[in-house]
């Protein structure tokens, strides 16, 4: 049986190993077979694979996106779970759903839930701030957000 101590201790060294040093090879040790993702920026529909392949895409994908250091910003862990709040911000040199890089500096935050089982990383539910990032890209014009003036009755 596996304790919070032991499922955090799991949690960072996923951080570390593959978002932060790019081995995915931990994944197959880490991260349980039949992994589930719930992310609601990734359409049901879209046959994003499951399990370890799923996460190892996720993982390789989101690295080539920004080119800067994650930062867990907050950790908490309760039993099985694990919440993080992270930041990554550094230069926009990947392309992200048809987006061309634009070289500049970004910042792209996330709160994700995870739950471990036996030791592994079985699901994990996040909320990544891509909004802002598509703001910052220029994908998404700042004005968007900007306060309407009231009508002239």
């Amino acid at each position: 049986m596996t304790t919070t101590e032991d499922n955090e201790a799991v949690a960072r060294r996923i951080f570390e190993d593959v978002w932060q040093n790019h081995d995915y090879d931990v994944i197959d040790e880490v991260v349980a077979e039949d992994y589930v993702l719930h992310d609601p920026s990734i359409p049901e529909d879209a046959g994003w694979p499951r399990g370890r392949e799923g996460y190892r895409l996720m993982a390789e994908m989101g690295s080539g996106i920004i080119d800067g250091p994650l930062e867990i910003e907050q950790l908490l862990a309760a039993g099985d779970h694990v919440v993080i709040r992270w930041k990554q911000t550094g230069t926009h040199v990947g392309e992200m759903g048809g987006i061309e890089p634009t070289n500049e500096e970004v910042t792209i935050t996330g709160i994700e839930i995870d739950r471990f089982e036996d030791g592994q990383l079985a699901e994990t539910w996040q909320e990544v701030g891509m909004i802002p990032m598509l703001v910052q890209t220029g994908a998404i014009s700042a004005d968007v957000f900007a306060p309407e003036e009231p009508a002239d009755d």
